[in-house]
């Protein structure tokens, strides 16, 4: 499987994410998922430190937040057509690339994934949105870190 040498920030990766209600009792993600890596940052010199945010199906609880994903993006980046939410209250950290990064054929049907974790790049427009309803989270304390295996 072929991987960015960076983290392609605003891309939708396939991933093990681990929740935030299952990070007590787990070390690892229950299934692969796409996530969406909306930040990097380079530490130490070297580590590229990866943020990045889970979708899911399920909708969203009261206390949860999360945006939905337009059905004409889930169609573009080869996704399941279901309902689909992004949760901007809880992030995964972990130093990229890191051990859970899984082929972006397991979960999109888009030709192009056959050989990379990536599924394909958000437009910028609904990635700037993602990123003002997670700063929102932030700002609301309403914001969990998961920290991963590196």
């Amino acid at each position: 499987m072929k991987i960015p040498l960076s983290a392609p920030v605003g891309s939708i990766v396939a991933y093990e994410y681990l929740w935030h209600s299952q990070s007590e009792t787990r070390d690892d993600g229950e299934k692969t998922r796409p996530a969406v890596i909306v930040l990097s940052a380079v530490r130490d010199g070297s580590k590229e430190i990866v943020y990045c945010l889970g979708i899911s199906h399920s909708e969203p609880k009261s206390h949860q937040r999360a945006l939905p994903l337009p059905t004409k993006l889930l169609r573009y980046l080869g996704l399941s057509e279901e309902p689909s939410w992004a949760y901007t209250d809880q992030l995964n950290v972990f130093i990229w690339p890191g051990p859970d990064l899984r082929p972006a054929s397991w979960l999109s049907s888009r030709p192009h994934t056959d050989d990379s974790c990536v599924i394909g790049h958000l437009p910028s427009d609904w990635f700037e949105l993602l990123k003002m309803h997670l700063e929102e989270s932030r700002q609301l304390g309403k914001l969990a870190a998961i920290k991963r295996s590196e």
